[in-house]
């Protein structure tokens, strides 16, 4: 059995789950068409996989709702959905470090090379998603860079502004780890080089999203969650980056250190356009794809983006939570972009405050902006429950903690010169849950003799 890729998850989600496959034959203008399409389809609650076999101004057909679903990616490995987040929270522990492709045959993303002149950009489909967008978009782009310091290869995604046949403008969120490695080599007055590959299975998305340090193995991340080293090839303009050898198209080039671009606006994951600014250039001096390539898009700012921004993040703030506070966090949960609601059990954490925790967590965490607190017994995905509990558990001169001053990440339209101001809210009952107004509750034994279906059926 070949390795997955994202032909084969296409084909699980087209044979097993057809109700979440949606194949388009007529054409569809990537001029907004096909994100109108993904909002009226989210509007009905639906986030299927589409697959558009015709898109104007391209001959390559589009994907996207690839990761929308984290339900439909672990059915596609057997799993459930609270089994792949612990297999993503397992993998950080076991990477698996990717092997290069050591087939006779060429590599599937090596089958058509295109260099210097013949690279063409244009050719891609075009895609733009909110009426901000002057220019058109890559936001499916995974950028493998090395850290020139600890040789370190980093995975990350990166939207990419379409500007010409072989030049794109490049957004490097402030604190991120490409950020970070462009700075260094520009301190030393170098170019940055990367390789950035398109059309992914899902679990390489997921991996190569993994957050944590700098030397952080996304792609021995991807190893174990696919149970096996993930096969790679050697970059072309620089053999040191490895790109999948299964993904569908792979742009190589570089990062200037010396040239930049008006980039944007573009409408981000947090439903806000961010405007114009001057952002580096990635100069792409090699394509190379499969043959008949499919090229995977992201609607920005729809589910797909959310759930992938949302999984890895919570995911590695499980886990370092649970590290850090061991048996008193017993749930996180990202209800919205920047914000992290915690589950915990005040009684688990020492001489701890809860206070102390948030403070910790928000100067930590780089994307999170508030943290709010609460009891065992407050459902997290409940609007109604947790609201209740910010209502009738927090008073605001009390429970309330504020960071100004903190860097942000240029995502988020508040911002002031660079800087955010975090704040957190303790929404647990003081002083504990056992010395508080007890809860309205019907006794249990009286729940557990209603027979709700005898009553309807009367």
């Amino acid at each position: 059995m070949s390795e997955p890729d994202l032909r084969s998850f296409l084909q699980f989600v087209r044979e097993h789950c057809p109700q979440e496959y949606l194949r388009l034959e007529q054409e569809v203008s990537p001029q907004w068409e096909l994100a109108g399409i993904v909002a009226k389809l989210e509007g009905a609650l639906r986030a299927p996989v589409i697959e558009c076999l015709r898109v104007a101004g391209t001959e390559l057909p589009v994907v996207t709702n690839v990761c929308a679903s984290l339900s439909r990616i672990a059915r596609s490995i057997g799993r459930t959905e609270r089994e792949l987040e612990e297999m993503l929270a397992g993998a950080y522990d076991l990477p698996l470090p990717p092997r290069i492709w050591s087939g006779a045959a060429v590599a599937p993303v090596r089958e058509r090379v295109l260099r210097d002149e013949a690279v063409d950009l244009t050719r891609l489909p075009q895609m733009r998603y909110t009426e901000v967008e002057t220019s058109p978009y890559l936001t499916a782009g995974a950028v493998v860079a090395r850290d020139p310091d600890s040789g370190a290869l980093n995975v990350s995604y990166h939207r990419l502004m379409i500007r010409d046949r072989n030049t794109t403008g490049i957004f490097l969120a402030p604190g991120g780890h490409l950020h970070a490695i462009h700075a260094k080599n520009t301190a030393a007055a170098s170019d940055t080089p990367v390789a950035v590959f398109i059309g992914a299975h899902p679990l390489w998305s997921l991996g190569g999203l993994a957050a944590g340090a700098l030397q952080l193995d996304e792609l021995g991340i991807i190893g174990a969650l696919l149970g096996a080293p993930l096969e790679v090839v050697p970059g072309i303009v620089d053999p040191r980056l490895l790109v999948p050898a299964r993904a569908e198209i792979a742009l190589e080039g570089r990062i200037c250190h010396d040239r930049s671009v008006d980039e944007g606006p573009f409408g981000e994951y947090a439903g806000y356009a961010m405007p114009r600014a001057k952002k580096p250039v990635f100069d792409v001096s090699v394509m190379s794809h499969r043959d008949r390539p499919l090229f995977q898009d992201i609607v920005a700012g729809r589910v797909e983006h959310l759930t992938m921004t949302g999984v890895a993040l919570r995911a590695h703030l499980e886990r370092t939570l649970r590290r850090a506070y061991p048996e008193a966090i017993l749930e996180v949960y990202l209800p919205a972009p920047m914000t992290l609601f915690v589950k915990l059990d005040k009684s688990r954490l020492a001489i701890r405050s809860v206070g102390e925790l948030m403070r910790e967590v928000l100067a930590a965490q780089l994307y999170l902006k508030r943290v709010v607190c609460f009891d065992p017994d407050v459902e997290l995905r409940s609007l109604q429950r947790t609201q209740w509990a910010v209502a009738t558990r927090a008073q605001v001169d009390r429970d309330l903690v504020v960071m100004p001053d903190q860097p942000g990440t240029g995502l988020d339209p508040s911002e002031l010169d660079g800087k955010t101001t975090k704040w957190g809210l303790d929404a647990t009952a003081k002083p504990d849950l056992a010395h508080y107004a007890p809860r309205n509750r019907v006794p249990q034994q009286v729940l557990d003799r209603i027979d709700l279906r005898e009553i309807l059926q009367r």
